[in-house]
């Protein structure tokens, strides 16, 4: 351990000094490259003088430790092995390095950065500590690249310190992707079914779609704008302060735009952008800028009410209090349709309630953050989930967004006893497919389950094989913490291994049943021949509701992506269960691009229960990783619900028409008999004069019926109706 600690450190320097590639990366970067060959020539000759007695140590040492993070606050990646927030092309990353010994800072001490690209390549440099003992360097992600697979996804940092001896080390890892993006638009009308012919006087309806990478919320400014057949703009609108979620989960934006009279008829074009919050009334693009075309037709015009609100983000004050305290529960809440709503918002910890509060008028687009008082004095120690809904509005468009699960607040009892319990609650990794020589990063996360501050090691496993052990040094009571492992695939055969990691025991845990957990297979490969590859996949695939009507239309949306280097054509199918719902065909997705798909599932003839939802992506030519190819969803519930809208129209219609025959059947009948009275009443007062049965028109020689006055076939008038 020793020698290939300190044969590691060594070899970074080296290959600094001699890497003209990286070279230019730290010219890039500002750093003179005179200061960087003294740095890097000091720290090979310190190395080489104490080879025989350097050792490695963790940031979780008790005596000397270096913290690794950025400048995201609040997500910086403070502590051992934490990830950071995540980065945008354009953006500075800052790294800083914070080395103490014996809990005080250390000046002019050498640190070590390595930082890792997606694509392999990685760059090295040093820096010397400042008075508060902070060793700092920067560079800039790329804001314009020929393939964003190079620079877009996660990011390897370590910082390396030798101190006393021992050689101190810690990782980071962070995303680099655009920070906002649109996935998607889409032009609808209000039912929110695809529609490309919008009349002119009328409303064209929009659905953009949107994701955030972000750890916490942000706030974007959407700018939407329509073009006619002569790329004249006929109309513009802009969203300020639109709330998206954090952390990936896409987010269902509705608006529309009004279609003047001046618009040309013929082909047009929706343009939509997202910007950054405007700083001086001026705003910087998150992402590129996506389109879709309709046709502006002379003819019906629409009017178009879009109504749709959602809870961005749920925070509780604490994640941990003591039966009797308070804790504040904060939620943002934001009305993504096109009209003024006014409803309920309810707050629970797992099925009990903690509160209702209203809002009244809340303006399109626009949020408002609600407070919940959690009062815990008559709760039971435990964990509690907290929850906030609202209650689908009439004709919502988009109810997946109605209830937001923020996580676990944990009760400890007034007079806590001495519990020793750790435990392993999450592991992730980097990737489930990769080549003999690949890295991969395995996150694990620990929690003290106790009441006492424990200090245990954690190992991590391939199959039955030892990975890497680290230490937990000083955990508190119910906190969390992470640890990145990084295992090192260059000795490993082709095949698949289970992922696992152990930690503890402590002295004195009786509970052990959590302190292991399995992860998952991993299948390494050997490296094609060629580096370029064909691969497909689908990333999510999310129903509009989770309980639905017999009879009722459900929306599947489904997320595909290419992660492979060519521009690929595929079908993509839905199912229920083993049910196919339908195909659709993605024409010519470029690499790295993603794309959303909407499946309409008709639940007409389907009978009640539980249906699995899940959808899979053909096999394109050349294509060997073929198991992200199919994604499975969850549960959606088909129930046997009240009689359908429709079918209640429909006997209403009938009902009104058989009013109206009957209607019409009395009038005719009243009518007969008030002319049969009539005659009856000439005759009594008329007897000598008989009413004449037939007549011969004298024009043309027809007969026709006595009780008309003129001929009914060449209308000539006849003035003797009787003998």
């Amino acid at each position: 351990m020793k020698n290939a600690s300190f044969i590691a450190i060594f070899m970074i320097a080296e290959y600094l000094l001699k890497n003209s590639i990286l070279i230019k990366c730290l010219m890039a970067m500002n750093v003179k490259l005179r200061k960087l060959a003294v740095t890097l020539t000091i720290i090979t000759i310190l190395l080489s003088f104490t080879v025989a007695n350097v050792k490695i140590a963790f940031s979780s040492d008790i005596v000397g430790k270096i913290d690794l993070f950025t400048q995201k606050e609040p997500y910086s990646g403070k502590g051992p092995n934490m990830p950071s927030d995540a980065f945008g092309p354009g953006e500075v990353i800052i790294l800083y390095a914070l080395v103490t010994y014996g809990e005080t800072p250390k000046q002019n001490l050498i640190v070590a950065f390595s930082v890792q690209c997606p694509n392999g390549t990685s760059l090295s440099t040093a820096a010397v500590t400042n008075a508060s003992g902070i060793a700092t360097i920067n560079f800039t992600i790329p804001q314009k690249c020929v393939n964003e697979s190079e620079v877009f996804g996660e990011w390897f940092a370590l910082a390396s310190v030798l101190m006393g001896g021992n050689v101190f080390q810690d990782a980071l890892t962070f995303k680099v992707d655009w920070i906002v993006k649109l996935i998607s638009v889409r032009t609808i009308d209000e039912n929110i079914k695809p529609r490309i012919n919008f009349g002119i006087g009328g409303d064209v309806g929009l659905e953009i779609t949107l994701r955030s990478i972000a750890k916490s919320v942000k706030s974007a400014t959407l700018a939407i704008t329509i073009q006619d057949e002569l790329n004249v703009p006929v109309n513009y609108s802009e969203i300020s302060a639109f709330q998206v979620s954090p952390s990936e989960k896409l987010v269902f934006l509705y608006c529309k735009l009004f279609i003047p009279k001046h618009a040309y008829v013929g082909n047009a074009t929706a343009f939509v952008s997202a910007l950054t919050a405007p700083e001086n009334e001026s705003g910087v693009p998150y992402c590129p800028a996506i389109s879709t075309y309709f046709f502006i037709t002379p003819y019906e015009p629409l009017k178009i009410a879009f109504h749709d609100v959602a809870i961005v983000d749920v925070a509780p004050s604490v994640a941990s209090v003591e039966v009797g305290q308070v804790v504040n529960i904060s939620a943002v809440i934001q009305n993504e349709g096109t009209e003024t709503e006014s409803f309920n918002v309810s707050a629970r910890y797992d099925n009990e309630p903690i509160g209702t509060l209203q809002i009244t008028a809340l303006a399109p687009y626009s949020h408002v953050t609600l407070n919940f008082a959690f009062n815990t004095s008559k709760v039971k120690p435990g964990n509690y989930t907290i929850i906030a809904s609202i209650p689908p509005l009439v004709t919502e468009a988009d109810i997946t967004d109605n209830v937001f699960v923020d996580g676990i607040i944990e009760v400890k009892p007034k007079l806590p006893k001495i519990i020793h319990d750790v435990a392993i609650f999450d592991v992730r990794i980097s990737n489930d497919t990769l080549y003999i020589g690949e890295l991969l990063h395995i996150n694990v996360s620990v929690i003290n389950e106790g009441t006492e501050t424990e200090t245990f090691n954690v190992t991590t496993y391939y199959d039955f094989s030892l990975i890497k052990t680290s230490q937990v040094s000083t955990l508190a009571p119910n906190i969390r913490t992470t640890l990145i492992f990084v295992w090192n695939t260059s000795s490993v055969k082709e095949g698949f291994y289970q992922i696992s990691a152990s930690a503890g025991p402590v002295p004195g845990e009786i509970d052990v049943s959590d302190n292991t957990f399995v992860d998952g297979t991993v299948r390494v490969m050997a490296r094609p021949p060629f580096p370029p590859i064909h691969d497909v996949a689908v990333l999510s695939v999310l129903p509009s509701k989770t309980i639905v009507y017999m009879g009722e239309i459900v929306n599947i949306y489904v997320v595909v992506k290419n992660k492979g280097s060519y521009a690929e054509s595929f079908n993509v199918t839905g199912f229920y269960n083993s049910t196919i719902i339908g195909r659709l065909f993605v024409k010519g997705l470029q690499p790295g691009s993603e794309t959303l798909l909407v499946f309409y599932w008709n639940t007409r003839n389907v009978t009640e229960g539980n249906y699995t939802l899940s959808a899979e992506a053909s096999v394109v030519p050349g294509e060997i990783i073929i198991e992200n190819n199919r994604f499975v969803d969850g549960i959606v519930w088909v129930k046997v619900g009240e009689v359908p809208r429709g079918f209640l129209a429909l006997l209403l219609a009938m009902f009104i028409g058989a009013c109206l025959i009957a209607a019409i059947i009395f009038a005719l009948l009243w009518r007969r008999r008030k002319k049969k009275g009539v005659q009856i009443g000439m005759r009594l007062t008329f007897p000598e004069v008989k009413l004449k049965r037939r007549k011969t028109c004298s024009a043309c020689g027809k007969e026709f019926p006595g009780v008309f006055t003129f001929c009914p076939y060449c209308f000539t008038f006849h003035g003797k109706d009787y003998e």
